[in-house]
């Protein structure tokens, strides 16, 4: 649950334990089984992410609402929805076609909404398909003007370096002017329900080559399907993904095994993403590299909100707070999307922003000590039962944040500070320990090395 959810909370734990791993894990991989009340309801105060193209484009002062509604949606739904393996792939999918959100976020919405989500755990060229026929993204690699007689090479380029066959995936200079013909006349057009529109008239007909491929003369649309339907099947495509799968939820640098692995279960299920994560995450090689992957800051703060219930209140708060750890959502301009390595984000400054935003979501919270009581708020001491000693309580608070207990040094670590470096787990604990201690004794968990890593 560390890695397939944004956290492991206590209910979510005794949950995959009756049911078993792999019960679990169908569940996770089969949404639509899931109730989902709670995240469902408070989306109700999203309107904006329903609504059709047009009624957003016709929005006063859309982008900034828009944009708003973007960044909130995607932190409600990572903390509140009991879908989390289909928040963490749409957040995976978000990178890998990754459109930066400080423009056409208008369309962004229904970007996210209609190719992403949609898509997440389905087949691997319907995610294509239907990325490439946005107008967020023909507009951001400018696809919308690629034209026969002056093609523009741009989302060509990107489509097999970064959606598909990897920088190394054995394409050619050729094959990007190529592919840019055959998405010559994919463009936008506000009359149209969806904004995509393929114009004809500026289609280049004449034959093509690609990868191989020979495509005849005289077609239209079905020059760029047809590309998409060979980059699907290419291996180089199967091998790029699941590496970049394996990074994702496995290590920085992943073993071999469990890559050659995947790529075959792509390649045999012609890019079927339910079936590929099924390997994955019932390999033996995920579940012995727990503790490989640092957390990204986004990673941290969500997992930091479902551990404590915090509410953030205001917007201006939670827009600083993303802002301050250094990822906010759909905030990458280039389209590689968010490093997804721990030497990107493990340095100081990163780590400071953490501590400090910690103690501000539980100790400021909790006893306003930072004056913060009009956009923060928490029940942290609603949240841990009633312990009696000073190890169950630090037993209780690991739980909210762990999702179970720590041991050994780690765990007397916590006992000595409630204790004042007494030590003794056994010590009772009082009105006057709870008032001293309980928050900061949350802060100082999020803070912890433990946290950082899953």
């Amino acid at each position: 649950l560390q890695r397939i959810s944004y956290g492991p909370r206590p209910d979510e734990v005794a949950h995959a334990r009756q049911m078993g791993i792999e019960a679990y894990l169908e569940e996770q991989l089969n949404p639509d089984w899931i109730d989902d009340a709670d995240a469902d309801g408070r989306l109700q105060n999203l309107p904006i992410l329903n609504m059709d193209r047009h009624t957003l484009h016709r929005l006063t002062n859309g982008e900034y609402r828009t944009y708003r509604a973007l960044v909130e949606g995607m932190l409600t739904r990572a903390v509140y929805s009991q879908r989390q393996l289909l928040e963490r792939m749409v957040e995976f999918w978000a990178d890998h076609f990754n459109i930066s959100g400080d423009a056409y976020t208008q369309d962004m919405i229904v970007y996210q909404r209609e190719a992403i989500r949609a898509n997440a755990l389905g087949s691997f060229r319907d995610l294509l398909v239907a990325t490439a026929k946005s107008p967020a993204m023909l507009y951001y690699l400018d696809n919308y003007i690629n034209v026969a007689g002056a093609p523009n090479e741009n989302y060509a380029r990107e489509i097999m370096e970064l959606h598909t066959l990897g920088v190394d995936g054995g394409y050619t200079e050729m094959d990007v002017k190529e592919v840019a013909r055959a998405f010559t006349g994919w463009t936008v057009h506000n009359g149209t329900r969806t904004g995509f529109y393929f114009d004809r008239s500026s289609h280049d007909t004449e034959p093509k080559q690609v990868l191989g491929h020979s495509l005849p003369g005289g077609r239209g649309i079905e020059d760029g399907l047809h590309v998409l339907n060979i980059l699907t099947e290419h291996p180089a495509t199967a091998r790029f993904v699941c590496t970049k799968l394996c990074v994702r939820f496995v290590s920085d640098t992943p073993p071999a095994s469990l890559v050659d692995r995947l790529t075959a279960v792509f390649q045999q299920s012609h890019g079927d993403i339910k079936t590929v994560l099924r390997a994955l995450f019932l390999a033996d090689e995920f579940f012995s590299s727990a503790g490989q992957k640092f957390k990204r800051p986004l990673d941290f703060f969500i997992g930091a909100l479902r551990a404590t219930g915090t509410e953030i209140k205001d917007w201006w708060r939670l827009e600083q707070m993303v802002y301050e750890l250094g990822q906010p959502p759909y905030g990458w301009s280039p389209p590689n999307g968010y490093p997804d390595v721990a030497g990107a984000w493990l340095n100081t400054g990163g780590l400071l922003a953490r501590w400090n935003i910690a103690m501000a979501l539980t100790h400021g919270a909790y006893e306003d000590f930072y004056g913060d009581s009009y956009s923060l708020s928490a029940n942290l001491h609603e949240r841990i039962g009633q312990p009696t000693t000073v190890g169950d309580l630090v037993d209780a608070v690991a739980e909210q944040i762990f999702g179970a207990p720590l041991a050994g040094p780690a765990r007397a670590d916590f006992v000595a500070y409630v204790t004042d470096d007494a030590g003794d787990d056994g010590t009772a604990v009082t009105t006057h320990t709870l008032a001293r201690k309980l928050a900061s004794l949350y802060g100082l968990m999020l803070a912890s090395p433990a946290f950082q890593w899953k």
